[in-house]
């Protein structure tokens, strides 16, 4: 009974658990400006990070775009939105998803790493892109 318990407790915790990720990576000593590789998309995209450390910040926190690669001319940004909950430890998460997507190259990038500018180094232990909603 307490083995099935905490199985459905880690379930829980568990970003789209039974997710196809595109890709994962992890994030070492990033600051502001600094982005993840590219991936093609259509319509759908989830980011999420685990395990995440603001060195030197005030403040646990990352302030990360959603961005489209264009070719020759200025890359457009998609959205905005604030990872927190990853900065309370191993196995807490912070996920966005973004549906109604173009076609697209896509990638993130840290707008605000703690309380912004040079001063913070981001961390996460686990990082994962999935671009297909239907899992």
């Amino acid at each position: 009974m307490i083995v099935g318990a905490v199985s459905a407790l880690l379930f829980v915790l568990t970003p789209s658990a039974f997710a196809d990720w595109t890709w994962t990576s992890s994030i070492s000593s990033w600051t502001d400006g600094n982005t993840s590789r590219r991936w093609a998309d259509e319509s759908y995209n989830e980011i999420s990070w685990e395990g995440c450390f603001a060195q030197y910040g005030t403040t646990q926190q990352t302030v990360v775009k959603r961005r489209i690669d264009v070719s020759l001319a200025s890359d457009v940004t998609v959205d905005t939105f604030t990872f927190s909950n990853c900065f309370n430890g191993s196995g807490y998460y912070s996920t966005d998803t973004q549906t109604g997507l173009d076609s697209a190259s896509y990638y993130f990038e840290a707008d605000k790493v703690a309380q912004g500018g040079a001063c913070c180094l981001l961390f996460a232990d686990w990082v994962g892109v999935d671009t297909t909603q239907a899992d």
